[in-house]
């Protein structure tokens, strides 16, 4: 009779332990297959999966394809809707969008290969990311699979090729950023758009350097010039075609070194 309690007990230990395991695994299945979920939107747009989006400004049911170089708005990728497990949408959904799981997005090399386990953010390319650096201030996730550039490209932008890989899609403030120099965004946008990649603070601050002292010694000249040659002309009014020569010569001396500063900022900023 001893015996056979004792059979029973471990009978129903095992029993016990199985179903705890049986629970454990659907548990963890089920938390798994919730990080997939996606979720439909409204969009003035036709979106094709992969594309980085941002919320229209106007309404947080609408999406649209993410600006390049706009790291600040991003909002998550859209996606195929068979891809994952579970869909939150409305009927009237037209896209759908995936703010986090691992889902397949479009890169770029615009910013060098990706690496699994690299940072990604958008490019300068509207909806396509890229590797990230500490230029972004928010980064999309952190890619699951690589791209060189050689191999699954898609289409090219000048020297970038484009291609698709998986990302583990996180959106938040890009670690990469947080010991960089801050740089107020428009002046990041600016930058990156005359670059046509991301540039990177000390650049953009050597940049705007060059830019205002330019800017100064321009208007510093002109300003000198015209005074002086207005001056001149009210004592010597007999003299006014030799003055006003001498008046455009400075005006044109200005604005030489000004456009000589903006050749500065942009080699600056290019190479």
């Amino acid at each position: 009779m001893t015996v056979v309690k004792k059979d029973i007990k471990r009978l129903c230990l095992i029993l016990a332990a199985s179903v705890l395991c049986i629970l454990s695994f659907n548990l963890h299945t089920a938390i798994a297959k919730a990080d997939n979920i996606i979720q439909g939107y409204d969009s003035a747009e036709s979106l094709q999966p992969g594309l980085l989006v941002a919320l229209d400004k106007n309404s947080s049911r609408t999406v649209k394809v993410l600006p390049g170089a706009d790291s600040d708005h991003l909002f998550g990728v859209v996606v195929d809707p068979t891809d994952a497990p579970f869909t939150l949408n409305a009927e009237s959904s037209k896209v759908f969008v995936a703010t986090s799981g691992s889902f397949q997005a479009l890169i770029s090399t615009t910013a060098g290969i990706i690496k699994p386990g690299d940072f990604v953010t958008i490019s300068n390319l509207s909806g396509i990311a890229q590797k990230a650096n500490s230029g972004q201030t928010r980064i999309l996730g952190q890619a699951v699979s690589g791209f060189d550039g050689t191999s699954n490209v898609i289409t090219t932008d000048g020297n970038a090729k484009i291609g698709r890989i998986f990302v583990q899609i996180n959106p938040q403030n890009n670690p990469l950023a947080n010991n960089a120099v801050l740089v107020p965004s428009f002046l990041k946008k600016a930058s990156n758009a005359v670059a046509g990649k991301s540039v990177p603070a000390i650049r953009i601050y050597a940049s705007l350097g060059v830019f205002v002292f330019a800017a100064i010694v321009a208007i510093l000249v002109l300003w000198s010039g015209v005074r002086g040659s207005l001056i001149a002309l009210g004592r010597n009014p007999l003299s006014r075609k030799a003055i006003f020569s001498g008046m455009y010569k400075v005006v044109f001396t200005g604005i030489g070194i000004f456009i000589l500063g903006l050749a500065g900022v942009y080699l600056l900023l290019r190479v």
